[in-house]
């Protein structure tokens, strides 16, 4: 567990350094997103180890590859000279930072998918016991309609 944390946070170290080197604006703006989402990833691993196991393509492949592509940006961005070969593979980067950021998100909030069936579950039984009791206006009808006969 340990192990995944200590790597994960390598990996938003490298974002925000890549972040830094990286002076523009719009870009910057999406690498700060990103470095927001990955951390809450990783609190997220921290907080339920039980979802460190869903975290292997992005320890494994995901995360290597953005910090290979921020470097490589960031390496293009300080050229001098601004060929439309760095300008097109610079633009392709940046695109693809919106898909990435689409794609934690989404792996965020799958990360919450047991916690949020058990809230489901614990939200429907609540309501079941409540209208048995009658506490409910469901419940209540019901219990009027068995008194009544």
């Amino acid at each position: 567990m340990q192990e995944v944390l200590d790597r994960g946070n390598a990996f938003i170290a490298q974002i925000r350094a890549c972040n830094d080197a990286i002076p523009g604006e719009e870009i910057s703006e999406k690498i700060s997103r990103m470095e927001l989402i990955v951390c809450r990833i990783f609190e997220r691993a921290e907080a339920h180890p039980e979802v460190v196991p869903d975290l292997k393509k992005l320890m494994d492949y995901y995360l290597p590859m953005t910090v290979k592509l921020l470097n490589a940006y960031a390496d293009m961005d300080a050229q001098p000279v601004q060929g439309e070969n760095i300008q097109a593979s610079k633009k392709e980067i940046e695109a693809t930072l919106d898909t990435l950021n689409l794609a934690f998100e989404k792996l965020l909030d799958d990360l919450f998918r047991d916690s949020a069936m058990d809230v489901s579950s614990d939200i429907s039984v609540l309501n079941t016991l409540l209208a048995q009791e009658g506490l409910t206006e469901d419940g209540l009808s019901q219990v009027k309609k068995q008194q009544t006969l």
